[in-house]
């Protein structure tokens, strides 16, 4: 049992009719397992009720809640049920390029591997065969060469070694527009609809609303979502968030003042500006030890509580 207070992180779901069972998806039944395991271990508690613990510096070692990063339909159709049946309200973690029609492509590609491959690890053969007929076989094989697979993404033990190569690559030496450049040809090859796909992936302004009118919380997680933020600089970073705050400031009326950094990424510039904008609580996306800002609670990834209950 964790010692500390601490969030759960979800993010994909599946079910036998819309949302496909990608890698790390759970079902409405795994869900429910997780819950009534929090309710029995810990104390769980709304998120409107976390804030105000948090606000007041009352949060106590046993105190849980529940997280939903990435503005996920999924998350809508099929998560959101089960809280009612648990009277229990989330964080919702909104990024918001997706809610002004823009097709956000690290998702596009989230939903390609996985219904266009059997295994992630077909995937993966596929994108690095991409890679050795292309112009960035010599710029990968020499990076690969300071790659210590013990230490690379180490606080994330869910990560199988080749899902830390796989993001080393395409975060460390690819960068974005190459990875975009690779995966969209990828894509094109497949004849993906990316339209129709597009429809399936993200929630639209009326369900936020929802959310809000219910009394779940609404946070910040950057507009684009951008997988390494704390590269950014400080302009760069101050956009991704005042966008983020204004196009969900016009979506629901209460205060925004919770987010959660995009990726675990985030530097000392990204607390300071979250501060500047009375940011209340912040959560990383892991558990390392050593932070003890408001704006950095832990959490952990829901694959660990599975990885219990199996």
């Amino acid at each position: 049992m964790i010692n500390k207070a601490h969030g759960i992180m979800f993010h994909h779901f599946y079910d036998a009719d819309k949302h496909i069972q990608a890698q790390g998806a759970i079902n409405t039944n795994d869900f429910r397992k997780i819950l009534y395991y929090l309710k029995a271990n810990y104390n769980l508690i709304s998120a409107d009720e976390w804030t105000l613990k948090s606000i007041n510096k009352s949060l106590e070692k046993k105190d849980i809640c529940i997280t939903f990063d990435d503005n996920l339909l999924c998350q809508f159709d099929i998560a959101l049920p089960v809280l009612k049946e648990f009277n229990l309200k989330a964080f919702w973690f909104i990024y918001s390029s997706p809610l002004v029609g823009v097709i956000e492509k690290l998702e596009l590609y989230r939903y390609f591997r996985s219904s266009h491959y059997n295994t992630i690890n077909d995937f993966y053969i596929d994108f690095n065969n991409h890679i050795s007929n292309s112009n960035y076989t010599d710029l990968v094989e020499n990076k690969l060469k300071n790659y210590d697979e013990t230490d690379y993404l180490s606080q994330f033990s869910f990560y199988s070694l080749e899902d830390k190569k796989f993001r080393y690559i395409r975060d460390e030496i690819l960068g974005q527009s190459i990875y975009y450049e690779l995966m969209d040809n990828m894509l094109e090859k497949n004849n993906v609809n990316i339209k129709s796909v597009s429809e399936l992936l993200w929630m639209r302004p009326e369900q936020i609303k929802i959310l809000s009118n219910e009394g779940h919380i609404i946070g910040l997680h950057s507009h684009t979502h951008p997988t390494a933020l704390r590269k950014l600089n400080k302009e760069q970073q101050y956009k991704e968030y005042d966008t983020n705050h204004k196009v969900l400031s016009s979506i629901i009326n209460t205060e925004i003042n919770t987010m959660a950094h995009p990726n675990g990424s985030y530097s000392k510039e990204t607390l300071e500006l979250l501060s500047s904008r009375n940011i209340k609580v912040g959560f990383r996306s892991d558990f390392e030890e050593g932070f003890d800002s408001v704006l950095e609670y832990p959490r952990i990834d829901h694959a660990y509580l599975m990885k219990k209950l199996l």
